[in-house]
């Protein structure tokens, strides 16, 4: 049972990690994989097997090496000289994504509920603030809750719009025999492949620094495997999900801000207002892991003190949140793809560092 737990608890964090307002509105998956069309599919598949493969190394590494900080792992890849500039990359990264969090629930409560942007901001800046003193046990425990409930709610809203569409069903036959045709005369350009390299570079800069502060949770070897797979298969399968609601129903979201939302919409309002909570949790446990892994950072270099880097993140990422979610996600996430898809090969391609690990009793 410990084990279970252990790889339920990893795969949730991994998916919490990820799993933010990009992610669950539908408009990150849409830049990355829905503009390519069927290959799109394709695209969501090596995201998958990508995740599976960062994830398992980058727990495997934090299992065996016995490592509770992203400082010790990132000393097995890189010189001292070189951390400083990293942890000035990460905060960097960091506060990017903490602020398409912010910017993103603004984006919901606005388009849901008709409430000006800057109080769906200000509200979640406040929720962050007041959690960023629980840490690990606090992030868990978050993602525990509600990933689950995440997960219900976009598989529910996206199987429902799939199955409700006739012509879609009808076509599906159809569509995967064009698909096959397109793979195996290799009728497409890489785009789509770079894309999701590209989209897993990103997240897993984010995963990266979470990911290397759960020692604690991990039980042996095989649960920091397995956890990272089911994060992994877990993220593949609501990407899935959500592309093919988005290709059904494209003509009705190009241009929104949050398009899952919209798609809600078609099954009732109710559903609308469900999915806008259900989307407003996951970009707060995203926004936590990303906040609180930054002040971090960020007190790894200045000797600040936790409160103080909070209040001054969270004071700072109010006005330039304002800029807008649709044109964060195209602006930032792109950007530190490249930056992230550097560290991805260099943790996929060089070896382990020898540590000898007494597995864990109990």
């Amino acid at each position: 049972m410990k084990k279970f737990n252990s790889i339920v608890t990893l795969g949730t964090i991994y998916i919490g990690t990820v799993i933010g307002a990009g992610f669950a509105s539908g408009q990150e998956i849409y830049q990355f994989f829905g503009k390519y069309g069927n290959m799109g599919v394709v695209g969501i598949f090596v995201m998958t097997i990508l995740f599976s493969i960062v994830g398992s190394r980058i727990l495997s590494e934090v299992y065996h090496g016995r490592i509770q900080s992203f400082e010790s792992f990132a000393l097995h890849y890189f010189n001292k000289r070189l951390l400083y500039a990293i942890n000035l990359i990460l905060i960097l990264f960091l506060t990017g994504g903490y602020f398409i969090m912010l910017a993103g629930s603004g984006a919901v409560l606005h388009q849901s509920f008709e409430i000006p942007v800057i109080y769906g901001i200000v509200m979640m800046t406040i929720m962050c603030f007041i959690v960023f003193s629980f840490g690990l046990k606090g992030i868990a425990g978050v993602n525990n809750l509600f990933v689950p409930i995440l997960a219900f709610v976009i598989i529910f809203v996206s199987g429902n719009v799939i199955s409700n569409n006739h012509v879609f069903m009808s076509n599906t036959q159809a569509g995967v025999t064009a698909l096959v045709e397109e793979l195996k005369f290799f009728k497409f350009n890489g785009e789509w492949v770079w894309s999701a390299i590209l989209y897993v570079s990103y997240n897993s800069m984010i995963a990266l620094v979470v990911m290397t502060s759960v020692y604690p949770l991990i039980y042996d070897q095989g649960s920091a495997r397995y956890g990272a797979i089911l994060g992994a298969v877990g993220l593949g399968a609501m990407a899935l999900l959500i592309l093919v609601s988005l290709l059904i129903l494209e003509t009705n979201i190009i241009g929104l801000e949050v398009p899952m939302i919209a798609i809600a919409h078609s099954l009732g309002d109710g559903w609308k207002q469900i999915y806008s909570g259900v989307l407003l949790l996951a970009m707060f446990t995203t926004a936590v892991a990303n906040g609180y892994a930054c002040i971090l950072r960020v007190t790894y270099l200045i000797p600040l003190g936790e409160k103080v880097t909070g209040f001054l993140l969270c004071t700072l990422s109010i006005p330039l949140a304002m800029f807008g979610f649709k044109r964060l996600v195209e602006v930032i996430y792109p950007i530190f793809g490249y930056i992230g898809f550097v560290f991805i090969v260099i943790i996929i391609l060089k070896g382990r560092p020898t540590r000898f690990h007494m597995k864990r009793g109990g």
